[in-house]
Parts: C-alpha cells; sequence; structure tokens
C-alpha cells in the first residue's frame, strides 16, 4: 500500500511538471524580494514621465540661449564708426619699393703692394679730393727714386761734356780748314810741297770726323739724360701712388683695411660715396610706365620709421627696361634731402603723386572686404549692414576710388572687422 501511494504521488509531481512546463515562473520585479520587500543596493523602478521631463527642460534651455543669442546678434544695435560717400578730388598715388643707392661710387684701392703705414680716415668720414686715404711703406721706392735722380743727373753732366767736346771739335776743325786753306794756296803758287798739302787735307778730315762724333756724342748723352728723367719720374709717380687719395668729395662708407695690413694691387681700402649723386631705385609694375614722368613729386618713408624717415623727392629718370620675371620696371628719384641716418641698400616705400582726380567718389581703404577676390564694403541700409560688391579705380592716400556699386550719400561702415549679414548699426558714428 505505501508502495502504492509513493507511485500515485510521483505520477502527480510528473503531471505537474509536465502542465508548468510552458508556463514563466513567478518571478519577482528586480529589486524585490519573494517576500516583496526592497533588496539592498538595488534601484527604485522608474517612473514612466521623469526621463520626458529632463529632455523638455534642455530643449527650453536651448531655445532661451539661442533666443538670446539672437536677440542680441540682430535686434541690440551695435557700435560702428560708419562713412558717408560723396564726391571729392582725389590725389591719385603710386606706390612701390624702393632702394637707397647712389651713381658715383668709388672702391678706393692701391696700385701698389704693401704694408698700410697709416690711416686718415675711417667710417662716416667726410673728405674731399685730393685728402690722404692711406699711406703705404715706401722705403724701397724712396731709394729706387733716389737711384734714378742721381743717373738723371749724371746723362745731364754726359751732356754738358759732350757739347765741350763739340766746342773744341769745332775749334779744331775751323783751324783745320785754315791750313789747308794755306797749303793749298801755296801748293797753286809752288811754294809748299805736296806732302805738306796732303797732312793738311788729312787733318782737315780728321777735324770733321771729330766734330760729327762729338755731335752724336750730343745726341746719345741727351737720349740717356731723358732716359733717366724718365726712370726718376716713374719711380717719383710709384711713390706718389703710395699716398692714396679721395678721388672726389663724399662720404666713407665702409673700410676694410688697417694699420699694417698687407695690400695688393686692387684690393679694395675703403668704399667712397658722392652724397650728391645719391638716389632711390624704386620698382612699380609695368602697367604704370606711361603714367610716369620726370619731375614729379613723390615722398620716401623708410622702414623703421621715427623722425626723418620720411622726406621728400622728385622723378629724376624712367628706366627703359622691364624685368622679364617680375614684370617690373625701375625709376629713379632724387632726394631733397637726405634723412639724419642713411645707408646704402637701405629699403624705403615711394609714393608718386602722378594725378588729381575730381568729384570722384572715394572710400577709406581699410573700408574694403574682399570676397573670392572680389572687392566689396559694408553698406548700411535701414539701419542694418549689407555686404555688396564693388568696382574699384585708382588708389590715393587712405582713400580708394570707387567706379560703380556705391552712390552719394551711402553710409558704409569704416573697418567692418567684425560685420556680419543684417547686423543693426547704432546710430551716429558718421565720419563724412
Amino acid at each position: 500500500m505505501d508502495q502504492t501511494v509513493t507511485d500515485a504521488g510521483a505520477g502527480q509531481a510528473r503531471t505537474a511538471r509536465k502542465e508548468g512546463a510552458g508556463r514563466k515562473p513567478d518571478v519577482p520585479p528586480d529589486g524585490v524580494a519573494p517576500n516583496g520587500a526592497m533588496l539592498i543596493g538595488s534601484r527604485p523602478p522608474s517612473r514612466p514621465g521623469g526621463r520626458f521631463r529632463h529632455v523638455s527642460v534642455a530643449v527650453i534651455v536651448l531655445v532661451a540661449i539661442c533666443t538670446v543669442w539672437l536677440g542680441n546678434r540682430y535686434l541690440v544695435p551695435h557700435a560702428a564708426e560708419q562713412f558717408t560717400v560723396k564726391a571729392t578730388n582725389l590725389t591719385i598715388d603710386l606706390t612701390g619699393p624702393a632702394t637707397l643707392d647712389a651713381t658715383r661710387t668709388s672702391l678706393v684701392s692701391s696700385r701698389l703692394q704693401g704694408v698700410i703705414a697709416t690711416m686718415r680716415v675711417d667710417r662716416n668720414d667726410q673728405v674731399s679730393q685730393g685728402d690722404v686715404i692711406a699711406e703705404i711703406v715706401t722705403d724701397d721706392l724712396k731709394s729706387e727714386l733716389g737711384a734714378s735722380l742721381a743717373s738723371a743727373d749724371a746723362a745731364r753732366k754726359a751732356v754738358d761734356l759732350a757739347i765741350a767736346d763739340r766746342e773744341h771739335a769745332d775749334a779744331v776743325l775751323a783751324n783745320a780748314r785754315q791750313n789747308f786753306d794755306r797749303k793749298k794756296m801755296l801748293l797753286e803758287k809752288t811754294i809748299a810741297s805736296q806732302e805738306s798739302y796732303d797732312t793738311a787735307v788729312a787733318t782737315l778730315r780728321q777735324a770733321e770726323a771729330d766734330l760729327n762724333r762729338s755731335q752724336a756724342a750730343i745726341e746719345q748723352a741727351k737720349a740717356q739724360e731723358a732716359s733717366a728723367a724718365a726712370t726718376a719720374e716713374v719711380q717719383r709717380v710709384k711713390l706718389d701712388e703710395g699716398t692714396i687719395r679721395a678721388p672726389f668729395d663724399g662720404v666713407v662708407v665702409s673700410r676694410d683695411h688697417y694699420v699694417g695690413d698687407t695690400i695688393t694691387p686692387g684690393s679694395e681700402i675703403i668704399q667712397l660715396v658722392d652724397t650728391a649723386s645719391i638716389i632711390l631705385s624704386a620698382r612699380f609694375d609695368e602697367s604704370s610706365i606711361s603714367r610716369l614722368s620726370p619731375g614729379q613729386k613723390a615722398v620716401i618713408r623708410f622702414n623703421g620709421g621715427g623722425k626723418g624717415s620720411s622726406i621728400k623727392a622728385t622723378v629724376l629718370r624712367i628706366g627703359r627696361q622691364v624685368d622679364t620675371e617680375t614684370r617690373e620696371f625701375s625709376a629713379d628719384l632724387r632726394p631733397n634731402t637726405l634723412p639724419p641716418n642713411w645707408a646704402l641698400g637701405q629699403r624705403a616705400m615711394t609714393t608718386i603723386e602722378i594725378d588729381t582726380r575730381k568729384g570722384v567718389l572715394a572710400v577709406p581703404v581699410n573700408a574694403i572686404e574682399r570676397r573670392q577676390g572680389k572687392p566689396g564694403v559694408w553698406i548700411v541700409d535701414r539701419g542694418r549692414a549689407y555686404w555688396i560688391a564693388i568696382t574699384l579705380g585708382d588708389t590715393g592716400g587712405p582713400f580708394v576710388e570707387v567706379v560703380q556699386g556705391l552712390e552719394p550719400g551711402d553710409v558704409i561702415l569704416s573697418e567692418p572687422h567684425d560685420a556680419y549679414y543684417g547686423m543693426k548699426v547704432a546710430e551716429g558714428g558718421v565720419r563724412r
């Protein structure tokens, strides 16, 4: 009987497992124990509308920020300096880089090889033509000149001796002629013998020969004198070349040697510049060559600024050659004065007045803003700024000509650094 009950219970259990095989067991929610208590460290169940409320707050904040930003950008007036366009007289300028140069410079050097004994000048010294620049040790040249002068003196004495010999030969010849004439007359009268006559003829011929020889000796002595004098002159010139002098009035801009230096012929000692020949060589685009002419006024501004950095000048001449690579030509300008401090090769900017336009529209150069390479300005219309394209003409100082795009009375922004489309512009600040 017990066995029967046991089998029946086992059958019921198997039947119960089969009936519950397709259902999910009753599991309590997360964080809840089977008895309904909350588990430690578990998260409470979320409420259905909490996440939506968080998103709504974020959207409201973002909308508020955008509203404030848009209101500040398009509703609040912004202060900006403005300019009223009107007809004016515009002085057209041509601007280009320039370099300080000089047309008369000299690299003073020595024609001799030797050691510098003295230096009389230094950089920035003003010298006059003929002033001593340096002296070279010339003791050997002095000795050679002394020997040449002695030879010239001996040659002069030799000429004097040859002249004395010729005078003696003249006297001997005169005596021989008298004796010949007398012997000839006596021979014709048969008073003198033929032998004595022949002796007189021989004596006459010898006297004539001696005279010719003395004359040749004089010519030779004179030639030797001339040669000795020429040699002495050469030595004197070489000695003079040992004293190096300024070839013209100018300023010493460089010095490469000092006392004790050994120099060779042609080696530069100083560089001398004639300040009267200083020019500024400016470069311009070839398209401007027809607009330049000698005599036009210009202003030179040297790099670095400061006192004396701006001087006036005049166009001296126009170059006749265009650089094949840069397509630029040069023009020489003569400065009216020189700045207190100047140096060859110094860079500057030159501005030449080439024309004056009357009654043209012009705007400040700083008002131009380019977009995709096209020039334009920010025009103020009904209190708001809008960018418009314009066509530019020539430039004159801080202004540039407007050929197309603006009309008299238009108001534009003078310096539109932070302008944007539709920006509300505060009233006032208009510069006419």
